[in-house]
């Protein structure tokens, strides 16, 4: 499981990652105010060779989805009216 740093801004976002990463949990830090993406990956995928550019991306409540993102997860900030909905652009 690898943890990655997503920014709450509506910025595309790349990550470097093993292909078949499944993006598993979303959460929201309050202390840090960041949020996080939880990647299961295969045991193999450390080596850095195997890694490539994901693109994501994070939609606030109210916001159009395109067509080409896949929805990862929804975190909330439980001390703010904001949620944060990732999505991970296919295109």
């Amino acid at each position: 499981m690898h943890k990655h740093r997503l920014q709450t801004g509506n910025e595309i976002q790349t990550l470097k990652m093993d292909a078949e990463g499944v993006v598993r949990q979303v959460a929201f830090s309050q202390q840090e105010r960041l949020l996080y993406v939880w990647v299961e990956v295969p045991a193999g995928s450390v080596i850095e060779d195997d890694q490539v550019a994901r693109r994501f991306r994070v939609f606030h409540t109210g916001d159009g989805i395109p067509d080409h993102a896949v929805f990862c997860g929804t975190a909330v900030d439980m001390l703010r009216p904001e949620s944060y909905h990732v999505y991970e652009l296919s295109e």
